[in-house]
């Protein structure tokens, strides 16, 4: 952008103020949200207390690559709003720098930003999605040993089990007196021994309980119908619910490693990913005619045109990936065609001003 004419240099950094301005309110606006839920997180207990600025920080790496483009879109409208407000814009137009410069200067500010929230969207947030979530593992493995050695009763998988230990040595991980209920569908089962041990599967990262020489009774609550059974040794996963996939969530799944996935959440995921960098090309140029207005109008009335296409491109970006997943939509088609849409805008409102202009200096001509 140094290296760019004066006047360029000068709607560059129009642009790029209001961007860092609004950036900075939409950000703590988002960090205000984010503090609360991280809190009702720390204070059930799923996550550790000295880890909640952490994660809020994180929270916003991950956010922050797709805020880039509405910060953009709202920083350019604003900006050449004001522009056109003030007449800047007229006296600019008069002395040449007509809409191919202008457009070559929105191009210029958003490429820049385009490439950051590509490495913000592809590479720092499921970078910072992975950090989070072994940081909350990890309290939550911490928390199940601290229960495994404080006699006390101890609930996972949401509820469903409830384990209980008399004694427990964390060194040797060996247990005593140990009670384990565990809700299934079909009624509930409860599981006594008096020695057994625990240990960590180095593979899945969850922590298994074997029990020796114990029972297990099967049964319904408030039915006489139950099975009891003796057991020489029985293993159990705590810290897991039944038949959960040890994979890596798609949303924590490093961007390379969706480029090998073959399913079709994980072409969603992916496109997604690359639809925000991109979208901040494509709404620099919907900025362009969006912001157009004559002095006698108020310029607020282009933001919030603005703020509604934001809108609309998000109800359809969550939208499409339902529609891909029902087969409403071919999966060739993608999400791509939201992008082509928004390219497709721009054009179109710019010929309808130029058809517009055209009548009214028609009716004119034939007035007189």
């Amino acid at each position: 952008m140094l290296q760019l004419p004066i006047l360029e240099r000068y709607i560059g950094y129009e642009i790029l103020k209001i961007f860092l301005v609004i950036l900075v309110v939409l950000s703590l606006i988002l960090l205000g949200g984010t503090l609360v839920k991280v809190l009702k997180l720390a204070a059930s207990g799923a996550i550790p207390t000295d880890s909640v600025l952490t994660l809020i920080f994180l929270q916003l790496l991950r956010l922050s690559g797709r805020l880039i483009p509405a910060t953009f879109f709202l920083a350019s409208v604003m900006a050449l709003g004001r522009m056109y407000q003030d007449q800047e814009m007229t006296v600019l137009q008069s002395s040449g720098f007509g809409p191919a410069k202008i457009r070559r200067v929105v191009l210029v500010t958003a490429i820049p930003l385009a490439i950051v929230s590509a490495w913000l969207t592809l590479w720092v947030y499921p970078v910072s999605g992975r950090i989070a979530e072994d940081l909350k593992n990890q309290h939550q493995e911490a928390v199940l040993l601290a229960a495994m050695g404080s006699g006390r009763f101890y609930e996972a998988r949401g509820g469903k089990l409830v384990f209980y230990a008399e004694s427990a040595e964390t060194g040797t991980g060996q247990l005593g007196n140990v009670f384990i209920q565990v809700r299934k569908k079909d009624g509930v089962s409860l599981v006594t021994a008096r020695t057994g041990k625990h240990f960590l599967n180095e593979a899945t990262g969850l922590r298994h309980v074997v029990l020796f020489d114990g029972h297990e009774y099967n049964g319904k609550p408030g039915s006489n119908d139950y099975s009891a059974l003796h057991f020489d040794e029985y293993e159990i996963v705590i810290n897991a619910p039944e038949q959960q996939s040890t994979r890596v969530s798609l949303g924590s799944m490093p961007t390379q490693d969706l480029l090998g996935e073959s399913s079709l959440k994980a072409s969603i995921e992916l496109q997604s990913r690359l639809l925000f960098p991109l979208s901040v090309i494509a709404f620099g140029l919907l900025a362009i005619p969006l912001s157009r207005s004559s002095p006698r109008k108020s310029s607020y009335l282009n933001l919030v045109l603005a703020v509604v296409f934001y809108m609309i491109f998000m109800a359809l970006l969550k939208s499409a990936d339902q529609w891909m997943l029902l087969g409403m939509t071919p999966a060739w088609m993608g999400l791509w065609w939201i992008l082509v849409v928004m390219f497709l805008i721009a054009p179109l409102i710019e010929g309808y001003d130029r058809l517009r202009f055209r009548l009214v200096r028609r009716r004119r001509r034939a007035a007189t």
